[in-house]
């Protein structure tokens, strides 16, 4: 804007209250191939089952071997000039006097698959023979039978048809149709399906599924490795060898797992009967993979994969990609359904709902079901017995062509998977005694120590506090009744109560534990203490029995001594240390500094003190001194519990933007203490800063699914879904958080930045001036949003008085830090408008008030653009050497603007691809797509420029904080025109025409004025 070639405005770096600090990645599991038809695939890219050794191909009368996961093998000698072996049958071989080999297509757990030519009928056909020592069990030739008896009811063009039954000098082998083809799963692995392609593989699978089910036979193995597609789209169904006639009782029988685990129904994960409805339920994971690329219900284990869809919803597809239709959204849930009862009843349902997606039906409504999800950790661990019925299911899913993974997974039953995450807020103590060091300190001696369970978690004492104000009208302390009200309108499972008094002769602790709901008190217990030193060794023993009463297994000993390594030297440093806590989570962040100051004086190896003054500093924007803090807390982490080491850590690579240190941490803490309020939020966050708004969203639902009335995780899913361009989404949690919480700062920010960036930027303002009265701190928000605004709609000169003038209110109210960003955007803002002198000065005003990362960039581009490149190269040059990949990429722009800014567009590019190799950032994108255009590159540039278009939920807050910067979308429109311009497209015109839409009315830049002329040139 203002004719400036890049805009953006700064962003403080620390991790703000209003989407702040406070699970692990699962991979698929790929044994999961049970059964493997793959026609056209050579033998070296045919998939075996996992575990096994592919095999080479043998001539007749050699040994091949196969090598299982238990280290068994199997072979035979041919005999007859035919090989009796899956992979034995070379090609020009004749079998049974008919059909000639020419090629193996696959091999699978039953047995091989070729392609012959059947010289009778002069026709090509697929053969699939069965594994001797399986055709040798009557049961296993008995369902080989039947996969012909049933596959020939079912005439279908989108059904492979089955021709005949034969043998061989032994080998028992089936003929049918040759498809030529690919399979869908190979397919997948190479591209994400668009919704219309996925629909008319759908259409055609649910057309075959049809005709299956109308002659009553289940297929209860569909995967996208027997779905086959060939090059002009049409799709064929394969392999019903483990189909099961409705009419065919007792074939397979209850407690007999069957099937590939990926695309299990629930009721097939558990044993039981399924009938018809089970293969629409794998008709939804399919059509979810083809759409978002990744699977629903994975876990780290086969067993938990299998668990999750028997006992959680799938996480909807729109949550993994938002570009997912709604309707298609909602018909994958439906098919998804746990019940059977509330999926879709027959295939044709289904069917006609996708159909009416296709067609564009108006109106089209599907209804999903509402679930009360069950935990996972309810069901206790199997029991000898219970396991050995699970085994023989296995052992069923073995002799179908898979793998018999349950056996596996028997080593790999955790103890953490004996407990329900349990939520737990400890009120105030009461203190008797007239001595203000026990004052708060109680309390936080004692959540530390029950959070060294690892299904015990404490919800945060300063949310509560605001809750407690909420609820009882001048409420000042949370004395049990209280703490009960708030804990049952949060879902918080127990309280916990305390008293301390005053003996002639030392002190009286008595502490309890109640159960939320009901008042039943499920632990009790008190201790006489000699003198104030022994308290806090109290306050632990009595903490260890409590987390006995909670169901805790850890030996007394071994938690005491836990909580000697890290308990602080004195009472006298705890007690300053909770009055921090206190002050920070009432954002009084001055004040919590200088308790945490006071609480590493009296104990100066105080780890958890450094890290919170770390934290405050961060909140504060001051980078330099919160690096230092945490440098001296990681000195002293050997004073700090296990969860509060990977808390820390986390943070503080969040605050480095080292979102993959980030992710190690908060996973390994999930691992361990899987409830972690501040563990589930922080890895939505680290994924968050990966730019991964997919994974975000995911993480960030788990947190609220765990914990649903906890407003911080609701404010940064609403985050990651505007980021993800999903607007409504992010609006609707905000406007959830407000109405619990109308003070709450980012949420009105958030929100005004979702209608901002949907079109409304009325709305936008309103909301920004809600919140304006609420405190200073809003009232500074409030300034930059609405200079954010201003400069969206052109109206550089109004928005940079209001930024001059917001940053002095801040150096008197907000401090330097709020003060330096509105400076550093005045400055690129003044630079924009070719004022390069006072670009200058208020560029050294902004340094003068804070040297953030973020700021340093902004105004190194304010630089570029007044003709200061050196001062601008030397301003990021310490980013260069940074180990975290955002500083890296942030000189690679700078370095790349100044080549740009020179006329050398190529050496611009190269710089720009680096920055963008480094970190995906919407700037990287943006700057890259201009650069393209300035060098002539028009197909490149239009690539990246409709990229950024798309991507434009990333512009509201490109610095991913909480500073606004959607400023920078409208140019892309601009750009994006001169482009199609260069391509001689039509879409030009319009590209014009939203982008004076947005800045026609406002200030007549350079960029405005181009924009007009050659709209009136294209005509």
């Amino acid at each position: 804007m203002c004719g400036s070639q890049f805009g953006l405005s700064p962003a403080g770096e620390g991790i703000d209250p209003g989407k702040q600090a406070a699970i692990p990645t699962e991979s698929e599991p790929r044994n999961d191939r049970t059964i493997l038809s793959t026609p056209g695939a050579p033998l070296d890219e045919a998939v075996a089952p996992s575990g096994f050794d592919k095999t080479h191909i043998s001539a007749p009368g050699e040994r091949t071997v196969i090598s299982t996961p238990d280290s068994e093998h199997w072979s035979t000698a041919g005999a007859g000039g035919v090989a009796p072996v899956s992979g034995a049958f070379t090609p020009g071989l004749l079998v049974a006097g008919r059909y000639e080999i020419v090629k193996v297509l696959g091999e699978g757990g039953m047995g091989a698959v070729y392609k012959a030519i059947d010289r009778e009928l002069d026709r090509t056909v697929a053969l699939k023979v069965i594994r001797p020592e399986l055709a040798r069990q009557p049961q296993i030739l008995e369902r080989f039978k039947q996969e012909l008896i049933l596959a020939r009811q079912v005439t279908h063009r989108n059904v492979t048809r089955i021709y005949d039954l034969g043998s061989a000098d032994g080998v028992k082998f089936i003929t049918m149709e040759y498809f030529e083809g690919r399979d869908l799963s190979s397919l997948m692995e190479e591209r994400r399906f668009t919704p219309e392609e996925a629909v008319k593989v759908m259409r055609q699978v649910c057309a075959a599924l049809e005709a299956a089910h109308h002659e009553r036979v289940i297929h209860r193995d569909l995967k996208t490795q027997n779905i086959m597609v060939d090059d002009r789209g049409k799709v064929c169904v394969m392999d019903f060898g483990l189909a099961r006639s409705a009419d065919l009782n007792g074939m397979t029988q209850a407690g007999t797992v069957m099937g590939t685990p990926t695309y299990m129904s629930p009721e097939q994960a558990k044993g039981i009967p399924a009938d018809h409805r089970s293969d629409i339920f794998s008709l939804g994971i399919i059509f979810y993979e083809m759409l978002t690329g990744t699977v629903p219900f994975m876990a780290e284990t086969l067993l938990g994969m299998l668990l999750k869809r028997t006992q959680e919803p799938a996480t909807p597809p729109k949550d993994v990609d938002p570009t997912v239709p709604e309707a298609l959204n909602n018909i994958i849930l439906k098919a998804l359904s746990i019940d059977p009862e509330q999926r879709y009843q027959s295939v044709t349902e289904m069917l006609a709902d996708i159909n009416g997606w296709a067609e564009g039906r108006a109106g089209l409504t599907i209804v999903i079901p509402t679930y009360t999800t069950v935990s996972p950790t309810v069901a206790p661990p199997p029991t000898r017995r219970s396991m050995w019925k699970w085994m023989a299911g296995a052992g069923g899913l073995a002799a179908a062509g898979g793998v018999n993974y349950l056996l596996w997974e028997r080593s790999r039953w955790t103890a953490s998977s004996k407990h329900t995450p349990v939520l737990l807020l400890v009120g105030d103590f009461e203190n008797t005694t007239g001595d203000p060091v026990f004052n708060g300190t109680l309390e936080q001696i004692f959540a530390t120590g029950l959070e060294g369970a690892s299904f015990i978690n404490a919800f945060n004492r300063g949310e509560a506090r605001r809750l407690a104000a909420q609820i009882q009208a001048g409420a000042s302390k949370l004395d049990e009744t209280v703490a009960r009200l708030v804990a049952r309108r949060e879902a918080i499972n127990y309280i916990a109560a305390g008293l301390i008094e005053g003996l002639s002769q030392g002190y009286k602790l008595a502490i309890r534990v109640i159960e939320a709901t009901s008042g039943k008190v499920v632990y009790s217990d008190s201790a006489e203490i000699p003198n104030k030193d022994l308290v806090t060794k109290a306050v632990n023993k009595l903490g260890a029995g409590a987390r006995k009463a909670l169901g805790d297994d850890t030996e007394v000993s071994l938690q005491l001594a836990a909580a000697e390594s890290y308990t602080a030297a004195s009472l006298e440093a705890a007690n300053e240390y909770a009055q921090g806590q206190e002050l920070l989570w009432a954002g009084k962040w001055d004040d919590a500094a200088t308790k945490y100051q006071k609480a590493i004086e009296i104990d100066p190896n105080f780890g958890r003190a450094y890290a919170s003054l770390a934290a405050v500093n961060a909140n504060k924007g001051d980078r330099a001194a919160a690096e230092s803090y945490y440098k001296q807390a990681m000195e002293h982490i050997d004073r700090m519990s296990d969860r509060e080491k990977y808390r820390s850590r986390g943070v503080y690579y969040l605050m480095m933007r080292n979102h993959t240190k980030a992710i190690e941490e908060f996973t390994a803490l999930l691992k361990q203490y899987p409830g972690d309020t501040a563990g589930l939020s922080n890895l939505a966050m680290a994924y968050h800063f990966k730019r991964d708004m997919a994974a975000a969203m995911k993480e960030g639902r788990r947190a609220i699914e765990l914990y649903p009335n906890y407003l911080l995780p609701k404010h940064n899913l609403a985050t990651y879904a505007r980021y993800a361009g999903d607007f409504a989404t992010a609006e609707k949690e905000e406007r959830a958080v407000l109405r619990v919480n109308p003070a709450y700062l980012m949420a009105h920010t958030g929100l005004a930045l979702s209608q901002l960036a949907r079109g409304v930027p009325d709305q936008a303002a309103d909301s920004y001036r809600a919140m304006e009265k609420i405190s200073p701190r809003a009232a500074s928000y409030c300034a930059m949003g609405l200079a954010d605004i201003a400069l969206v709609a052109g109206r550089a000169k109004a928005a940079a008085g209001a930024l001059e003038k917001a940053a002095a209110v801040d150096l008197e109210n907000q401090g330097p830090g709020a003060a330096s960003k509105k400076l550093a955007v005045l400055a690129w803002v003044r630079a924009g408008s070719g004022q390069s002198a006072q670009a200058a000065d208020a560029a050294s005003k902004a340094l003068e008030n804070g040297k953030s990362e973020m700021v340093r960039l902004t105004v190194a581009l304010a630089l570029v653009e007044a003709g200061q490149e050196a001062r601008a190269r030397a301003l990021v040059a310490e980013f260069g050497s940074r180990l975290e990949p955002d500083p890296q990429s942030y000189a690679k722009l700078i370095e790349g603007e100044i080549e740009l800014k020179r006329g050398k567009a190529a050496a611009a590019v190269k710089l720009f691809s680096d920055a963008q190799q480094l970190a995906d950032t919407w700037l990287a994108r943006f700057a890259r797509g201009r650069a393209y255009l300035e060098a002539g590159a028009f197909t490149e540039a239009y690539a990246e420029l409709d990229l950024c278009a798309k991507r434009h939920g990333e512009a509201t807050e490109v610095f991913l904080d909480d500073v606004p910067t959607y400023h920078l979308a409208p140019p892309v429109h601009y750009y994006l025109g001169r482009a199609q311009e260069g391509l001689r497209s039509a879409g030009a015109a319009d590209s014009y025409r939203k982008f004076l839409s947005i800045r026609g009315k406002g200030d007549a830049d350079p960029m405005v004025v181009d924009a007009r002329r050659r709209l009136a040139k294209l005509g």
